[in-house]
């Protein structure tokens, strides 16, 4: 797979995964609370079951191309204070390593039935909030 085609794959993913959050975050959310529970329970669920099915083939492509293209940047990465790229895709990687703590911990309290409608909502805010700064950090890196 050549390096443009890998960074697009990365590129497009990260849009889709971001553009779910946004529309989680700024548009349903708000929305759904103007709705009465009873049609609001049905409707979030039969979502949330379609953004999971959605967001687990994104993260797949986001992650695994994103692994290789830190591939090409290893001998970087080895020593991440060597330059602002490699600090930046240092910092790049941390961040998107604590998005997959977050649906860990997602996971954990959705199966064990300990996380509310209103952990969601700020677990999703966090979520939003890291997936920005990962897309700062990707601008950053090429222009710093």
């Amino acid at each position: 797979m050549t390096y443009l085609l890998i960074k697009t794959l990365h590129l497009l993913a990260a849009m889709a995964f971001i553009g779910t959050l946004f529309f989680q975050v700024l548009i349903l959310a708000p929305a759904g609370r103007r709705l009465d529970a009873s049609v609001r329970a049905p409707v979030s669920q039969a979502l949330g079951q379609q953004a999971r099915r959605v967001i687990h083939v994104v993260a797949i492509v986001l992650y695994g191309a994103g692994l290789m293209l830190a591939w090409q940047y290893r001998s970087l990465l080895a020593n991440p204070l060597s330059s602002h790229f490699a600090t930046l895709l240092s910092l790049k990687i941390l961040l998107a390593l604590l998005i997959i703590g977050h649906y860990a911990a997602l996971i954990f309290l959705r199966r064990s039935q300990r996380i509310t409608e209103r952990g969601m909502y700020l677990l999703n805010v966090s979520l939003l909030v890291h997936a920005v700064l990962v897309v700062i950090c990707a601008k950053s890196m090429f222009v710093l």
